[in-house]
C-alpha cells in the first residue's frame, strides 16, 4: 500500500528466507535468524514453502525434503511473536511446484513443466488444503501466493482439453479461484507482479513502455497486493519507473529486493547493498509502504543464511528501523572505499560481534567481488569445471586464471585472519549462532577452505593440458603423485567445513545433493590420477578429452567479462552430456 504525503517514511521490512531449494532452515537456526532481524528492526520473517510444509491428506508434499511440520511451524511462529514479529508463509499456487510433478498423485493437475493446471479440480484441491494448512499454522492472515514466472500457463493440458485461450484470462480465472479460497480461510494474499508484464509485453518483465494502453486488461481482486521483485539494478530511476508502472494497476504494491545468497556458497553483499539502496531511494520517493529482502537458494541453497547479514543490516539502518542506528545517523558520510558508515560499522558489531569490513570479506570467494558492479559466481564455477573437459577453461588465458588464483589464495589469507589461531573442527561451537563469542566464525572457515582449494585448482586443467600436449612426462608425474592429492585434501577440507556449515543451520535433507556433487569431483580427481599413471607407463597412449580443443564457454551470458561470468547450473559446469534424463 502506497503511503500518504503526510507521513513519515518508515516502511514495514521483511526478510523472506527461500526453504524450498534443498536447504530448509532448521527451527534453531530460524530462531537465530528472528532473533537477529528483531534486533535489526524487521517486522516480519517470510518462509517461502513451494512443497516444503506438510499438508494432511498429501503425503507426497514435501516428502523426504525436510517439510516443517504443523509443530514447527506453530513453534517458530510463537517465537516470532514473543520477538514482536510475523512469522509469514510465502507458498506457490500456479508455478515452481516442479518437486512434486512427478508424482502420481498430481499427474492430473499438471499443466506442463512445473506449472499447475488450471481451473482443475484436484489443483484446487490441493490449493485448499494448502491454504488451510498455511490458515492453521500461522498466525498472519498475510499470504504471498507466489504465480510468478508461469510463462507456459495453458500451453500444456490446459492447451490439449480446451484449445488456445488468452492467457491473461487463464491467469485472471485461476487468481479469481485462488483468492476465493483465501477469503474462505480468512487470509489476505498477495502475489508476485511478473505475470501480468510478462503477459502484456511479450515475456519481457521489465519492458513498461506499452502498459499504457495494456494495463485496462488487467483486473487486479479485490484485496489483493502486488509485489514486484527486482534486485538486478542499481539504477535508482529503474525502479522508480517499474513503481510507476505498478501504480497503473493497483496503488497496493509492495517491493521486493534481494539479499544474494542464490549463485553458489559466497555471498554477494556488497552488489546487494549497491542494487538495495538504488531500490529503497526508489521506495521511499513512491512511500512504498511494505518492503521484503528475499534471501532465494536457487541450485541446492549453497549459501548460508548468515552471510548476508551485512546487506539485511545496512538494509534495516536505510529505511530507519533499526533501533541501533541513533535517529538523524542517515546524513554520515560512509566511510573510505566502503558502503557504511562509521555508525553502522559500530552497531553491526554490537549485533553480531563483527565488524561490517570483516563480514565483507566473505564475498571475496568471488573474485572482484570489492569492484562496481562486479558479480560472478567463479568460486562454484571453478570448483565444479571439469579438470579434462575444461568447459570454461577457455573463459581466461592463463595469465587470466593465474590473476584467479592469486585473488583466491589473498582471499584465503585475509578470510583466515578473522578466525582465532590453530582451532580445530572438533573445538568449534555448537552452539547457535548468538549464544557464544564468535559463533559465525564457521561461515569464514568454509569460504577460506573454498579458497585454498581454488588457489590450487583454478587453472590446475590448463596446467594439465598443456603438460599434455607438450609430453612433459616431470609435470605429469607431480600433478599425479603431488598435486592432486594435495587437492583432494583441500577439497575434503572444504566439504568438511561445508557440510559442518550446513548441520549448523539446515536440517539433513538437501544435504545428499552435495556430497554426491563434490564426491563426484573428488572420484573425477581420483581417475583423472589413474588415467595418468596409465599414460605414463605406457598402458594407454592418449587421453581423449584431451586431445580436443577448447573453446570459449558456449553458453548464454550477459558478458564476456570474468568479473561479471555467472552461470548457477551445476550439471552444466560439470559435464556437457546430460546428468539425468
Amino acid at each position: 500500500m502506497k503511503m500518504t504525503e503526510n507521513e513519515r517514511y518508515t516502511p514495514e521490512l521483511g526478510v523472506m528466507v527461500d526453504c524450498s531449494r534443498g536447504a530448509v532452515l532448521s527451527l534453531p537456526a530460524l530462531k537465530q535468524l528472528i532473533r537477529l532481524c528483531s534486533k535489526m528492526g524487521y517486522s516480519f520473517i517470510g518462509l517461502y514453502v513451494e512443497d516444503t510444509i506438510e499438508i494432511k491428506g498429501e503425503p507426497y508434499f514435501g516428502y523426504q525434503r525436510g517439510r516443517y511440520s504443523a509443530r514447527e511451524i506453530r513453534e517458530a511462529d510463537a517465537y516470532a511473536a514473543d520477538f514482536h514479529m510475523e512469522l509469514r508463509p510465502y507458498i506457490q499456487t500456479l508455478a515452481h511446484l516442479n518437486q512434486i510433478t512427478d508424482y502420481a498423485d498430481y499427474e492430473e493437475c499438471v499443466d506442463t513443466g512445473d506449472i499447475l493446471l488450471a481451473g482443475n479440480e484436484r489443483t484446487l484441491q490441493l490449493l485448499d488444503r494448502l491454504l488451510e494448512t498455511v490458515s492453521s499454522c500461522f498466525r498472519s492472515r498475510k499470504v504471498n501466493i507466489g504465480m510468478d514466472e508461469a510463462h507456459m500457463v495453458g500451453l500444456g493440458k490446459y492447451l490439449d482439453q480446451h484449445g488456445y485461450c488468452d492467457r491473461v484470462s487463464i491467469l485472471l480465472s485461476h487468481l479469481d479461484d485462488v483468492t476465493a479460497l483465501c477469503r474462505k480461510h480468512g487470509l489476505m494474499p498477495q502475489m508476485w507482479s511478473d505475470m501480468f508484464f510478462r503477459l502484456l509485453s511479450h515475456g519481457e518483465y521489465y519492458q513498461v513502455e506499452n502498459l499504457q494502453q495494456e494495463a485496462g486488461r488487467i483486473r487486479v481482486p479485490e484485496g489483493l497486493s502486488l509485489c514486484y521483485w527486482d534486485y538486478y539494478s542499481t539504477d535508482e530511476d529503474h525502479y522508480r519507473k517499474m513503481l510507476q508502472a505498478h501504480h497503473l494497476l493497483t496503488e497496493d504494491t509492495a517491493f521486493a529486493g534481494g539479499a544474494w545468497r542464490w549463485m553458489g556458497f559466497t555471498p554477494y553483499n556488497r552488489y546487494s547493498i549497491r542494487a538495495t539502496d538504488a531500490a529503497l531511494a526508489a521506495c521511499k520517493e513512491e512511500k512504498v509502504s511494505s518492503i521484503v529482502m528475499t534471501m532465494w537458494a536457487d541450485d541446492g541453497g549453497e549459501c548460508s543464511v548468515f552471510s548476508l547479514l551485512p546487506t539485511l543490516f545496512l538494509a534495516a539502518a536505510r529505511c530507519r528501523v533499526c533501533p541501533e542506528i541513533p535517529a538523524g545517523e542517515e546524513a554520515e558520510q560512509k566511510m573510505p572505499g566502503q558502503p557504511f558508515t562509521r555508525t553502522e560499522s559500530e552497531a553491526f558489531r554490537r549485533l553480531t560481534g563483527y565488524g561490517l569490513e570483516e563480514f565483507l570479506l566473505l564475498d571475496d570467494g568471488n573474485p572482484f567481488a570489492d569492484e562496481e558492479n562486479a558479480r560472478n559466481n567463479l568460486s562454484k564455477i571453478l570448483l565444479y569445471n571439469d579438470p579434462l573437459l575444461g568447459l570454461f577453461d577457455g573463459a581466461a588465458d592463463a595469465e587470466g586464471m593465474r590473476e584467479m588464483k592469486a585473488w583466491f589464495a589473498a582471499a584465503q589469507n585475509k578470510l583466515e585472519k578473522v578466525l582465532p589461531e590453530e582451532i580445530g573442527e572438533e573445538d568449534l561451537p555448537k552452539e547457535t549462532p548468538d549464544t557464544c563469542g564468535r559463533p559465525l566464525d564457521y561461515l569464514f572457515r568454509t569460504q577460506a577452505a573454498l579458497c585454498g582449494f581454488l588457489a590450487q585448482k583454478a587453472d590446475f586443467g590448463i596446467r594439465l593440458r598443456r603438460a599434455y600436449k607438450e609430453k612433459n612426462s616431470d609435470a605429469l608425474t607431480a600433478i599425479a603423485e603431488k598435486e592432486i592429492p594435495e587437492l583432494l585434501e583441500k577439497l575434503e577440507r572444504f566439504y568438511r567445513a561445508f557440510r559442518s556449515q550446513w548441520m549448523k543451520e539446515n536440517k539433513p535433507f538437501g544435504l545428499e545433493v552435495h556430497t554426491i556433487r563434490m564426491g563426484g569431483a573428488r572420484q573425477r580427481l581420483e581417475d583423472i590420477r589413474d588415467r595418468l599413471r596409465s599414460l605414463l607407463e605406457g598402458e594407454i597412449s592418449r587421453i581423449d578429452e584431451l586431445e580436443q580443443e577448447i573453446l570459449p564457454p558456449g553458453y548464454v551470458f550477459d558478458t564476456k567479462e570474468l568479473k561479471n561470468l555467472e552461470w548457477n547450473r551445476y550439471e552444466k559446469i560439470v559435464t556437457s552430456s546430460r546428468l539425468t534424463w
